[in-house]
């Protein structure tokens, strides 16, 4: 024993030392150094001790065991990293697969998890180890990793399939590059999406589909309400097949409210298809006529067309045409005859016809003059072209020979009319070749043109055109339009020098007027300084518009030349007085910061007006300085809004800096109160500067929006909700069974008090809705039991009592309601009670309607009449502000705004003035016979085509944007007035 003591092993001795030296001669094969250094690596004090004795023994289970039981923190500490290491494959430490496995699924923690799992690709392979492993972990952001950027298309689908929340996919969907995988979250997302909405689709769409039932019984077409019927009963119970996943209360609610519908729409047509039945005979005989009219409409049209735009152009295959729809006309009038259709209507038509058939056996001739009439105006183009080259200074081009004058003039001409225009094909081709004959005269002399030359040319042409134009029954508006471009070259030269001049002489008196006022006004430096550069422009103007002038210029010229000698005599004297009067605003006290700035800004503006004088520079320091000192207390005030800006702006930073502490996760409802509270003081805070303000209101809005977002996101829902509780609301008053709709209220306002604020735009609204419907459902309640507690007789003198009592003079919204409220009282009453009071009310009706009717024809009048005062004075003399009260108020807000804002439209107002007398039916002139031919035209093909129609209305609107009416539109104006006179429903 005693020798035990002195040789005890070195691995038992106190010295750590010793101990390391002795685990170096330590081997872990031997079962007893391998228990020896056990002992050493869990239980020696010494840290170095227990990392030598694990660094020996050097395996991962105990390594493992060490970091999850080691005291001293460097043991822990490095035997975290030697396993972690093991598991990453680095270092000497070694572990297979399945202990790494194992160890993952058992003990690892999920930092661990997320380090091996990302940087050891081997361990993806295992698609369930690695599904336990995310689990295990529950990160999403980390499951989104490893989907993203570590997992194959295999791994991806088994990943996606656990995934149930909607904002993680949206996440996924929006990195994911893969088409397949991308493919398959969208489709989880919409799939997701679907389940969630499909109940609340469902209702939407049952909702819709039984208010497009219920609007059946303010129809009263039977014929389109059966239709109707039969879809909408299909609809609904097509859609009631899914009626499985709504809620039982939903399910009982729809059945209850269809078969209310379903009984009101049975009661509705039972009630008015005998009426209806009725008018469908007589609408049969009218469609009849209305075909006729439509045909003469037609052939009518296709006349129009013919000389209208196929004058010139027409073939056989054309007059075919036309004729044909006058033959057709025809068949429809025999027709209408069998029928014993209207006799005026007929005898309208024959005539019509008459005059048709006149019009086609007229067409050969007309087209002869029309094609001279086309070889007139090509001359006019080539004229006019000429013209223009002239004054662009490049030289005239001849044309090629007289043989493509010729051709052009055939191209423009139609080939093959009919066989009645054969017989003067001579003296066509003899006129074409007279032009060819002018044409090579005038190739010959083009080179000596001048602009006089061609202006007398053209004014034979022009006498030659309407000549020919005078043969015409009606001229095509393409020859029109041609001839206009034409002609208006040589307006346009003549309004060209007129305007130069005039302007020039506009700008040279604006001048001189401004001197004058300059010198007027005492400003006598500035007005020297305008008549020089006057002068300087006065000298380069054209000698007639000096001469127009010279008078005015002179005296003005006068003037300055007075002011130049006058200027230092007149400021000896007002020098020192001024450097008084800024001595004298110095020593006054401050009464008011901007009168003080004004004072001072007058007095430097006087001093300057004076120019320099000889003692100029000792007057301008008293000056100045007296000037410096009276702005002394400006200064010290604008210092303190300075500093009064500065607060505000330390202000509005902190309270940025408040909002950006909010905790988001608060209720709703504290956030609501956070948020308006902040603005509020946002709001209350003072002024900074502008350049300030615009980085703080940046700042302001992107720390305020998610707050912002959150509660009108709650807003919304609460908003949401409460609509939902009004339509219900709204819902129960056309319940029959008050009682129980009663009740149903009074859960729904319960439900109203347990909901959120909704904002303050819809907040109030909302309950407005809410409360009226409410009222409405409670005061039927209440008339129903008034009702009911009087006997049948007692409520029939009642209700007799007040029909007479009606004033026939009321309005009808004040007429209406008493009746409504009448009937709603009545409504129990047996029936023939009811039936005698149906009587009276009816009468009353009538004649209520009577009076409404002539009030509207009367009203009508009036406006039409305010509209031809507002044309005839305000419109000709293009000034809007004169139009009295009384004109305003009748016009109304449509006509009112047409008259005061003209805008540019399409079409001139000569055009529109036919168009307004077409659409009325009111006489053109014969003069615009071809225009009003061709308007008509336009107006069916847009109608036949487009199925667009203009009314006069929206024809007189145009008609107003073109603005002022000149002169020339007189007589186009007293059209218009005449239109209104016969047709005043215009404006209606």
């Amino acid at each position: 024993m005693i020798f035990s003591r002195f040789f005890a092993p070195s691995h038992t001795s106190q010295n750590p030392e010793k101990r390391l030296e002795a685990i170096q001669n330590l081997s872990p094969e031997k079962p007893t150094d391998k228990t020896i250094l056990h002992e050493l690596a869990f239980n020696d004090a010494n840290a170095d001790v227990s990392l030598a004795a694990l660094s020996k023994l050097n395996t991962f289970v105990l390594w493992l065991k060490m970091s999850q039981s080691a005291q001293h923190a460097k043991v822990k500490k490095i035997a975290e990293r030697t396993v972690e290491a093991a598991l990453m494959g680095q270092g000497d430490v070694n572990i297979n697969a399945n202990e790494k496995a194992s160890f993952l699924r058992e003990s690892a923690n999920g930092e661990l998890i997320q380090t091996v799992l990302v940087n050891d690709a081997s361990l993806l392979a295992d698609k369930s180890l690695v599904m336990t492993l995310l689990n295990k972990v529950d990160k999403p952001a980390f499951t989104q990793t490893i989907f993203l950027q570590h997992a194959d298309n295999a791994l991806q689908q088994a990943i996606l399939a656990t995934i149930e929340d909607s904002s993680v996919l949206q996440k996924l969907e929006k990195k994911c590059r893969d088409n397949a995988i991308h493919g398959a979250i969208v489709a989880k997302l919409q799939l997701l999406k679907a389940q969630a909405e499909k109940p609340i689709e469902l209702m939407r769409r049952v909702t819709l589909c039984l208010s497009k039932y219920q609007a059946l019984v303010d129809k009263s077409d039977v014929e389109d309400i059966d239709k109707r019927q039969v879809k909408l009963l299909g609809e609904y119970n097509d859609l009631m097949l899914d009626a499985s996943i709504l809620s039982a209360e939903d399910k009982t609610a729809i059945d209850a409210k269809f078969s209310r519908i379903n009984e009101k729409v049975i009661r509705h047509l039972s009630r008015i298809r005998p009426e209806w039945e009725a008018q469908k005979a007589a609408k049969e005989k009218a469609d009849i006529e209305a075909l006729c009219k439509q045909h003469l409409s037609h052939a009518t049209t296709q006349v129009n067309w013919l000389y209208g735009e196929r004058l010139c152009e027409a073939t056989l295959a054309d007059v075919a045409v036309v004729n044909e729809s006058v033959r057709a006309l025809e068949v429809s009038a025999d027709h209408m005859a069998s029928l014993g259709g209207s006799a005026k209507l007929l005898d309208e038509v024959r005539a019509g016809i008459a005059a048709l058939n006149n019009s086609l056996e007229a067409f050969s001739m007309q087209q002869q003059y029309g094609q001279k009439l086309l070889i007139c105006l090509s001359q006019v183009e080539s004229l006019a072209e000429e013209s223009k080259q002239l004054a662009a200074g490049t030289p005239i081009e001849p044309a090629k020979s007289a043989q493509d004058a010729k051709e052009k003039g055939e191209k423009e001409q139609t080939t093959d009319v009919s066989k009645a225009a054969s017989t003067d094909a001579t003296e066509s081709a003899s006129f074409e070749d007279k032009a060819v004959q002018d044409q090579d005269f005038k190739d010959k002399n083009v080179s000596q043109k001048t602009p006089e030359s061609i202006e007398a040319e053209f004014k034979a042409l022009s006498e030659k055109y309407h000549n020919l134009r005078n043969e015409l029954i009606s001229v095509p508006s393409a020859l029109n339009k041609r001839w206009h471009a034409a002609s208006r070259v040589f307006s346009q030269k003549k309004q060209a020098k007129k305007a130069e001049v005039d302007y020039a002489l506009r700008q040279c008196r604006k001048q001189i007027s401004v001197v004058d006022n300059l010198i007027a006004q005492g400003k006598y430096r500035a007005a020297i300084t305008k008549f020089e550069k006057l002068s300087a422009s006065f000298e380069s103007m054209p000698e007639n518009v000096k001469k127009q002038l010279a008078k005015r210029f002179e005296k003005t010229a006068e003037d300055i030349a007075h002011l130049e000698g006058w200027q230092d005599y007149i400021a000896a004297p007002r020098k020192p007085a001024l450097v008084e009067e800024a001595q004298a605003l110095a020593a006054s006290p401050v009464e008011d910061i901007k009168e003080r700035g004004e004072a001072i800004r007058y007095l430097r503006q006087q001093w300057l007006s004076l120019g320099a004088g000889s003692d100029d520079d000792t007057q301008q320091s008293a000056f100045d300085a007296a000037l410096e000192l009276a702005f002394q207390p400006c200064r010290e005030h604008y210092a303190a809004l300075d500093a009064e800006r500065e607060k505000a702006l330390k202000a509005r930073q902190a309270l940025i800096d408040q909002v950006a502490a909010i905790d988001l996760s608060q209720d709703e409802a504290v956030l609501a109160k956070v948020f308006d509270r902040t603005v509020k003081q946002w709001h209350e805070c003072g002024q900074v500067e502008k350049r300030d303000y615009e980085s703080l209101k940046q700042r302001w809005n992107k720390t305020i929006s998610p707050l912002q977002t959150k509660v009108n996101q709650w807003h919304g829902m609460n908003k949401k909700a409460k609509q939902e509780l009004v339509a219900q609301a709204s819902a129960l008053s056309a319940q029959e069974d008050i009682a129980s709709a009663t009740e149903t209220a009074q859960q729904l306002q319960h439900n109203w008090k347990s909901i959120g604020h909704a904002g303050k735009r819809d907040e109030s609204r909302l309950w407005r809705e809410f409360r009226l419907a409410n009222d409405a459902l409670f005061g039927r309640l209440k008339e129903q039991r008034k009702a009911q507690s009087s006997a049948f007789d007692e409520t029939l003198n009642t209700l007799f009592t007040q029909l007479n009592a009606i004033d026939s003079e009321s309005d009808e919204s004040t007429i209406a309601s008493s009746i409504q409220d009448i009937e709603t009282q009545a409504k129990d009453l047996p029936g023939a009670m009811r039936a005698k009071l149906d009587k009276k009310i009816t009468v009353i009706q009538k004649q209520q309607q009577t009076r409404a009717q002539q009030r509207h024809v009367r009203k009508v009048q009036q406006r039409a009449q305010s509209v031809i005062s507002v044309l005839s004075e305000s419109l000709r003399a293009g000034d809007f502000t004169s139009i009295s009260d009384d004109d305003a108020d009748l016009l109304g807000k449509r006509w009112k705004s047409a008259l005061s804002k003209p805008t540019p439209v399409q079409q001139s107002r000569h055009w529109l003035t036919v168009a307004l007398e077409a659409a009325t039916d009111i006489p053109s002139p014969q003069s615009d016979s071809s225009m009003r031919t061709n308007v008509q035209l336009t107006m069916m093909t847009a109608k036949l085509e487009k199925g667009e129609s203009l009314s006069p209305a929206q024809l007189l609107e145009d008609w107003i944007a073109h603005g002022k009416v000149d002169d020339q539109e007189t007589h186009l104006l007293e059209r218009v007035v005449n239109v209104l006179d016969n047709n005043p429903e215009v404006v209606a």
